[in-house]
């Protein structure tokens, strides 16, 4: 029996194994795909921005892309008001490789259809719809929050060029995108645009591109360039019109009045002030002046400030003010007789290098002057549009009488012009014309020309009756009767010719009478000595003398 268990055969247990199924392979590799796809997103993804803007018109989270050169680098995610419910939130995933773009300097804005005074842009969003623009910026310091621009930049953070700082007193003509010209080309822009209320000042940030930025010296001046221009005044009529674009839009013009190769040029967000014509921006040229009053007993309309003063067609200064108010205590002067005004005196006009020594000559040699006969008048400048400059001549015969101004100004002696007199001898004449009485003009007028009527009436009756004589035979015959007559009295006086007898005869009964009007000389002298001499002995006896006889 043990035999027989040790000797009995064990046989092995087969198991069959479970196979995987055909079926689970597609949501295995589904999974793999979604797995993937997953990584490859997270992967891909930049890093989270957010946009602050005004308004997030057309703005639509997942459709509105970010683009920076017309590709892609971001999607809109959300859209969302701030705590303060005064402007929009936009976060924006931006795509993988695209941190480098963001920091300090990358400028953002939304790009849509636009209608300024620069021009239309952003037409191509009316297809493709409103998108982010993104202008990358080269700073080292990343940033993730951003401050939307309300118009895109003018130009780019990364062009050649520098900016400057142009202030002025009033906002003038000058906007956004409006060009900045040098002899009429146009090399840089009008950036930025802003009123200080402390200073009440406008001030202009300019970007002038390279390589213009070396015509940019401390010389030079800036002022408001409009696109047509007309002056009236008193060195004639003037017309400029300048380029298509500034025509439109105005724009900013520089130059350097004077060519001063030593000139420094000036560093980035230089400060410069702008003018409001090219008048004013010549003026500021000449800073070392003398300033003069002028008492004018002469009619100022047609004068006014920056007007020139003039020496013999020489321009040597600028009036200043008119009439002038800084007469202390003198505030009823224009009520009296003589006008205040204000000029100066600008030496820079004729010489260069005037400091305070030539400054001090030049006024004493002034003094000088008024004391032999120099004085200033009114004179026309133009006589259509009624402008007047100041003109500086000599008057030898004038007496210089030194009157004390309560103001820190000297007295410039003046004459009345001629012009003035002019014009009231002009006015005068009128007055006389307005004084005549037209209607018994006319009266006599009417009574001459009815007379006249008549009197050519008369005459031509007359010529009427001369005609109808004229034609008579007899008339007709009076020339040759005439003739004839002439012919006689010419043969006339031919008779007595010098060699005719006649005028022998004639000549010798002549001599014979002044023979004896001679011969009766003695006779005529006697009778008008004595005339009883024609009766009585002509001697006459001589007077007794009185007293004894011896």
């Amino acid at each position: 029996m043990e035999v027989e268990s040790h000797t009995k055969i064990e046989r092995a247990q087969r198991r069959v194994g479970r196979k995987l199924s055909s079926v689970w392979l597609v949501p295995i590799v589904a999974l793999a795909i979604g797995v993937w796809m997953a990584y490859d997103t997270v992967t891909s993804r930049g890093q989270m921005i957010t946009v602050e803007v005004v308004r997030a018109e057309g703005i639509e989270a997942g459709k509105t892309l970010v683009k920076a050169q017309d590709v892609a680098v971001g999607r809109v995610e959300a859209v969302r008001l701030a705590d303060s419910f005064d402007y929009a939130l936009i976060d924006i995933r931006m795509y993988r490789d695209t941190d480098k773009m963001l920091n300090s300097e990358t400028e953002l804005w939304v790009e849509k259809p636009r209608v300024g005074r620069e021009g239309i842009s952003g037409l191509g969003t009316l297809l493709s719809g409103t998108f982010i623009q993104l202008k990358p910026g080269r700073a080292s310091e990343p940033k993730n929050y951003f401050v939307a621009l309300e118009t895109p930049p003018i130009t780019p953070a990364d062009m050649d060029g520098i900016r400057l700082i142009l202030e002025s007193d009033d906002a003038s003509n000058v906007g956004i995108g409006d060009p900045v010209l040098y002899r009429g080309y146009t090399v840089g822009r009008v950036e930025h645009v802003e009123f200080e209320p402390t200073s009440r000042e406008m001030k202009y940030q300019l970007f002038i591109q390279a390589p213009y930025q070396s015509l940019i010296t401390e010389d030079v001046r800036f002022w408001v360039r409009s696109g047509a221009q007309l002056d009236l005044s008193s060195q004639g009529v003037r017309v400029d019109i300048g380029s298509f674009e500034s025509l439109i839009s105005g724009g900013v013009t520089f130059a350097a009045f004077e060519d001063d190769e030593h000139a420094d040029t000036v560093g980035n967000n230089a400060e410069f002030k702008l003018y409001s014509n090219e008048e004013d921006a010549r003026q500021a040229r000449f800073t070392e002046v003398i300033h003069y009053v002028i008492l004018l007993e002469d009619s100022v309309r047609g004068l006014n400030k920056g007007s020139p003063v003039e020496y013999r067609g020489v321009r040597v200064g600028t009036v200043a003010e008119v009439p002038f108010q800084g007469l202390k205590g003198m505030s009823h002067s224009i009520l009296e007789m003589k006008i205040p005004v204000l000029i100066r005196f600008e030496p820079e006009r004729i010489s260069q290098n005037v400091d305070d020594t030539t400054l001090a000559e030049w006024e004493a040699d002034l003094n000088a002057m008024f004391n032999i006969g120099l004085r200033a008048s009114l004179r026309a400048g133009n006589l259509l549009t009624g402008a007047l400059f100041v003109d500086l001549n000599f008057y030898p015969d004038e007496v210089y009488e030194v009157v004390n101004l309560p103001t820190d100004y000297a007295l410039f002696p003046s004459v009345t012009n001629s012009f003035t007199q002019l014009d009231q001898k002009f006015t005068a004449l009128l007055d006389s014309l307005n004084n005549i009485k037209f209607s018994e003009f006319i009266d006599t007028a009417t009574s001459a020309l009815a007379y006249s009527e008549e009197t050519l009436r008369t005459i031509s009756r007359t010529s009427e009756q001369l005609t109808k004589l004229l034609e008579q035979e007899d008339m007709q015959e009076l020339p040759s009767v005439l003739v004839r007559a002439l012919n006689e009295l010419e043969q006339t006086f031919a008779g007595y010719s010098v060699d005719a007898p006649a005028y022998n005869e004639l000549t010798q009964s002549v001599e014979r009478l002044n023979s004896i009007l001679r011969e009766l000389e003695p006779l005529s002298e006697t009778l008008r000595d004595s005339p009883r001499a024609l009766f009585f002995d002509a001697r006459i006896p001589k007077d007794p003398k009185v007293g004894n006889k011896k």
